[in-house]
């Protein structure tokens, strides 16, 4: 059980300004491999995963097809882990998406799991945000207000569905992530939120968290959003709540609105003190640290 092995699942598309602080945090966690499909970059991203390929901690390939009627990423890549990786706990997260232990180490966590017979464990994800006199900055380093109280649209999905939401994207509560036993794994859920497992339990463990980093420039905001306008285009039988972030920002840069929606998620520095005192946000500087300590030692 000590020597569980631990294989990292995502799919990379058109964030060649986060991955290889993904890629490095998730190793220095303790990540035995990461398996990754591109899904349609046209930046930096293929360069980045060929690197950290040759160093011998990352696989990668290119999805052979966008329609999810044909093909499914994260399921090719969920058997590739069991069947070429002898995954014993599978991880899948988006490229924004950083996982942070609170308390004991990552395989210490997932060992006392396993000895509670917990085969898929939920994971909250916190959107980070800033200031906007910092939206230019590397979003790890600037962006350090951890969003504690998001609005939580469960109640009122089909207000998502519209161009003017009750609360800026970034303060909308980002649904959970997991972490499977592989042994168990049956199959993925819608936007890889939850999981089916065919035996075992699922829980939360609160000494885990992701911090989600999804706000990380304008001109990388409005070329994803482009490119994913052909996705769509191509996945017209998806649900209306399936990406709909994405959809929602795809109509406003038609509208020419997407350089407000983007200003509108950051804070004034007397917003941001205010919600800091109310307790909507909270100071989290937990990847901004490791950011700094690893430029230090390259230094």
């Amino acid at each position: 059980m000590v020597n569980d092995k631990i294989v990292l699942l995502v799919l990379p598309s058109d964030q060649d300004d986060i991955l290889k602080d993904y890629i490095e945090w998730h190793l220095d966690l303790g990540i035995d491999i990461i398996l990754a499909e591109d899904v349609g970059s046209s930046d930096n991203t293929l360069q980045i995963l060929e690197c950290f390929s040759n160093r011998g901690r990352v696989r990668w390939s290119v999805a052979p097809e966008k329609n999810r009627l044909k093909y499914r990423s994260e399921e090719m890549l969920a058997q590739m882990a069991i069947d070429q990786h002898r995954a014993d706990w599978i991880i899948m997260s988006d490229v924004d998406e950083f996982l942070c232990p609170q308390t004991d180490d990552l395989r210490t966590i997932l060992q006392r799991a396993a000895a509670e017979n917990v085969t898929a464990i939920s994971i909250p994800c916190f959107n980070m945000t800033g200031l906007a006199t910092e939206s230019t900055r590397r979003a790890i380093e600037a962006q350090t207000l951890r969003i504690d109280r998001p609005f939580d649209p469960s109640c009122a999905l089909e207000e998502l569905l519209l161009d003017d939401i009750p609360a800026p994207f970034i303060f909308i509560k980002h649904w959970p992530k997991t972490i499977t036993r592989a042994s168990a794994f049956v199959q993925y859920g819608a936007g890889t939120h939850n999981v089916i497992t065919s035996w075992g339990k699922t829980e939360q463990f609160p000494e885990l968290r992701f911090l989600h980093y999804p706000i990380r420039g304008f001109d990388k905001l409005a070329a994803k959003v482009a490119n994913l306008a052909a996705f769509f285009d191509e996945n017209n039988h998806l649900e209306p709540w399936w990406g709909w972030h994405w959809r929602r920002w795809i109509r406003l840069s038609h509208k020419g609105r997407l350089r407000e929606d983007y200003e509108a998620q950051f804070l004034s520095p007397a917003r941001a003190e205010e919600a800091i005192r109310n307790g909507a946000c909270s100071v989290d500087e937990t990847i901004a640290n490791w950011s700094k300590r690893r430029i230090q030692v390259l230094d």
